[in-house]
């Protein structure tokens, strides 16, 4: 019974820890003032492959105000072409993905995922 309650305790203590260090990561890559979105609950589980060729996300145009490009941190501009993570739906300016897949291996800087899709603007 004592070794059943000690290794409950030691798991215990390990998911604090590594859930402590998670948060505490990502708090330091967090600025007050840039809102950053964080990536769908499950992120570490997912596959981390490109779309299908001809994914496309659709996205109404008034989901825009006030949004800014990830990367870029400029307004998006709904007349230039524009991409979406698929995993934190983070969106990008299409220059700004191709920066990325220089500088960074075409991930979200975000979230790391490479799933960046295109972006279909619905209006209404």
């Amino acid at each position: 019974m004592v070794r059943l309650w000690a290794l409950a305790v030691f798991f215990g203590f390990a998911i604090w820890f590594v859930t402590l260090v998670v948060s505490q990561s990502a708090a330091r890559a967090r600025s007050e003032r840039t809102h950053r979105p964080w990536p769908r609950w499950g992120w570490w589980l997912r596959e981390e492959a490109r779309g299908e060729p001809g994914t496309m996300h659709f996205v109404q145009r008034s989901e825009l105000t006030g949004l800014r490009d990830a990367y870029s941190s400029a307004p998006l501009d709904p007349a230039q072409p524009l991409l979406r993570c698929g995993s934190c739906l983070a969106m990008y300016h299409a220059t700004s993905v191709h920066e990325l897949d220089r500088a960074n291996g075409g991930r979200c800087v975000v979230c790391g995922s490479t799933d960046l899709a295109a972006v279909h603007l619905a209006d209404g």
